[in-house]
């Protein structure tokens, strides 16, 4: 699924797994954001969502502002580089996730009713990036009128359902410690 390429479409040059920070700072890096990088965020969300096939791909100036934000948060809270990593991954779903909410819709699925599906798997599983496996099934369970049942609208759902995986898990990262 293509959406599972999200996170990896901007995991920058950060690595480790995160120490325990405020969740309360969390949102610091997508307030940091200028309003050109939120804007290609959303520019590039859109296109990915649209595209059938493609990995999902970022412009090389979201990743610099991801970077710059992330760093002036660590130093502003205290964070870990790992943290600040979870916090820029966190940023980059969170501001995608209303275009993405767009786009489902209007291709006649309820983002609410998905993300209540995505509620239904256990806590673990949401905690992590979701498997192959999980995410089939996510999308499985979303489709039930056969008109939908198309490699295109898959591909969407997995997407949004990433988008999702994305704020849950680098949510726990970010806080794990």
């Amino acid at each position: 699924m293509r959406g599972a390429g999200l996170a990896a479409a901007v995991l920058l040059a950060w690595t480790g797994s995160a120490h325990a920070a405020d969740l309360g700072t969390i949102d610091c890096v997508g307030q940091k954001l200028d309003a050109a990088v939120r804007a290609q965020i959303e520019a590039d969300a859109a296109r990915n969502l649209g595209e059938s096939g493609k990995r999902p791909s970022y412009d090389p100036s979201v990743g610099n502002g991801l970077r710059t934000a992330a760093a002036g948060c660590a130093k502003e809270h205290g964070w870990s580089a790992a943290a600040a990593k979870a916090a820029g991954l966190y940023a980059l779903a969170k501001i995608g996730l209303p275009v993405a909410q767009r786009v489902v819709g209007e291709h006649g699925f309820d983002p609410a009713e998905l993300e209540d599906r995505f509620q239904t798997l256990p806590e673990e599983a949401r905690n992590r990036p979701l498997t192959a496996e999980e995410n089939q099934g996510l999308v499985r369970d979303a489709v039930t009128e056969e008109a939908q049942q198309t490699r295109e609208n898959a591909e969407l759902l997995g997407e949004y359902f990433a988008f999702l995986g994305t704020i849950q898990y680098a949510a726990f990262d970010f806080s794990a410690g």
